[in-house]
């Protein structure tokens, strides 16, 4: 069930704090040089719950602020799963799918300015749940869940920048915001792990309804497992999975029976979820996720038996051809992909084909759109896959086979038991069932970073010039391809991104631009 407190938030409290990540030189000069204060609203547990959830609220647009921006976009579009349709489309989404990104892409620059923002609301409820709160256990509660919320930003900003400045308060004073520079990316990483070992301390499940939606002690074990995986800690990566997998099982997380049935509006925080970015139909303001739009072709497509009033998205975050063929025959996770011939172009020789995922589509719709699918942050399958990953790089490759076999038993598929026996032949077979299991939900672009194979799966990807929007021929026109017209590849300073230019014209002597760009 939704937490309908958390989602029908708004943001009632003003952040004061004056981050200058995320804002201009003349944002700067509406405020006064001495301290700001937050005056007389923190008074109480209920003005610091309000905080925490602005926080939720900033982490949701952090993900998926609207149909064509949001983090969400920038995990997908340089992968070899997704691609942006170039049909009334910007470079802000052509070049992250072309591998010819550059500073001033604005989906960096809102990608950092909502991460601090979501990191500033939870250092503002962490400090005076410390001041007005008197129960001990709520307040460590609450503390605990900003400590994750803070892990979450922190975690997405150094995998996406690097190096990148390390904000531990609520600074009030616009003089101080100039001291921050980049803080080393190991620095950073260690202070995630502190954060989420603490929240590990948080409830490993919640029972009631009301608590739904919330961190858990789960989603910080989760977190703290891809945080190793990531720095290739993975004795470490081992212990707190294999941790999570047996507490978790015994607290009610488990795979769903049917694939389909994990997306779904009706299912939200269902057995396997467990943490989601949380929207929900039928609010006014919408809280639907506008993914459903950028998901969808933005070109007619009609299919009035299943998508009624979605005729036409923006068709920012489309479905490789590649993608579709990667599955098996009988796997129906293929199912939540959907492929249907662009309608105005049937009259044409050369018709093409646009792929998308159905994983944010609401079937319950009825009048409008608005989607009340959630964004998924970990997952049960997930969590199964990256410990099996541990399993295999610390010696148990046949343990791993039996995590490996359990998310493909759940969809009906046999695993060939000489994986088992087989360290470089299990790391792909993970490597592969990850895409297959987890696409269109945020991880292909970095799970190719964090085992360095990035440039060796997408630079085949975008050599090959048949890879386009159908069974075309490829010389029809830049329109229509997937990934460009195959002379690019992925250089080595791509594996991250660039600082936005705005931040670095903001503090240029605390702040340089990655090598590169």
């Amino acid at each position: 069930m939704k937490n309908i407190k958390l989602i029908k938030n708004t943001i009632l409290c003003v952040c004061i704090s004056l981050l200058y990540f995320g804002c201009t030189e003349a944002d700067f000069q509406k405020y006064p040089k001495d301290n700001v204060t937050e005056g007389a609203f923190f008074t109480d547990a209920e003005n610091v719950r309000q905080m925490l959830n602005s926080a939720y609220t900033s982490t949701r647009e952090f993900y998926a602020y609207s149909s064509s921006s949001g983090f969400l976009f920038i995990a997908e579009l340089p992968s070899d799963d997704s691609y942006n349709s170039k049909f009334n489309n910007t470079n802000t989404h052509i070049t992250l799918n072309e591998i010819t990104w550059q500073s001033d892409n604005t989906l960096f620059e809102e990608a950092w300015n909502r991460a601090y923002a979501t990191i500033s609301r939870c250092h503002l409820a962490m400090e005076h749940a410390e001041t007005v709160m008197k129960d001990a256990a709520l307040k460590a509660r609450y503390v605990n869940e900003a400590k994750y919320l803070r892990a979450l930003m922190y975690f997405n900003l150094v995998r996406t920048f690097g190096d990148v400045p390390l904000v531990l308060k609520d600074v009030i004073n616009t003089e101080e915001l100039f001291l921050y520079g980049r803080e080393p990316k190991a620095n950073v990483l260690a202070q995630i792990i502190a954060d989420l070992k603490d929240a590990s301390n948080l409830e490993i499940k919640y029972g009631n309804n009301s608590d739904i939606g919330y961190a858990t002690g789960a989603a910080a074990k989760a977190l703290l497992g891809e945080v190793y995986l990531t720095m290739h800690n993975y004795t470490e990566a081992k212990a707190v999975l294999g941790e999570l997998i047996s507490s978790g099982a015994g607290a009610g997380y488990g795979l769903m029976e049917n694939y389909n049935d994990i997306f779904k509006a009706k299912n939200s925080n269902n057995k396997e979820i467990v943490f989601a970015v949380q929207f929900a139909r039928g609010f006014d303001p919408s809280q639907g996720n506008p993914i459903i739009s950028g998901a969808y072709p933005n070109e007619s497509v009609p299919d009035p038996q299943l998508h009624h009033m979605l005729t036409r998205g923006s068709g920012t975050m489309l479905v490789t051809r590649d993608l579709t063929e990667a599955f098996e025959d009988t796997d129906p996770r293929r199912n939540m992909i959907e492929s249907r011939l662009d309608g105005a172009m049937e009259v044409m020789q050369n018709q093409r084909t646009y792929h998308w995922t159905l994983k944010y589509f609401d079937e319950d719709m009825t009048d409008i759109i608005d989607s009340g699918c959630d964004l998924i942050i970990h997952r049960w399958a997930d969590i199964l896959l990256m410990y099996a990953e541990a399993l295999n790089e610390t010696g148990s490759t046949t343990e791993a086979l039996n995590y490996l076999k359990q998310v493909r038993e759940r969809v009906g598929l046999e695993t060939d038991n000489s994986l088992g026996t087989n360290h470089d032949a299990m790391f792909l077979a993970l490597e592969n069932e990850r895409r297959l299991e987890l696409h269109q939900e945020g991880h292909r672009w970095f799970d190719l970073v964090r085992t360095g194979r990035a440039q060796t799966v997408i630079n085949a990807h975008l050599k090959s010039k048949t890879e386009i929007s159908g069974d075309q021929d490829p010389n029809i026109g830049m329109d229509n391809q997937e990934k460009g017209d195959g002379s690019r590849s992925i250089q080595d300073f791509q594996l991250i991104f660039p600082i936005p230019q705005s931040q670095i014209n903001i503090n240029p002597d605390k702040l340089a631009q990655n090598a590169g760009y």
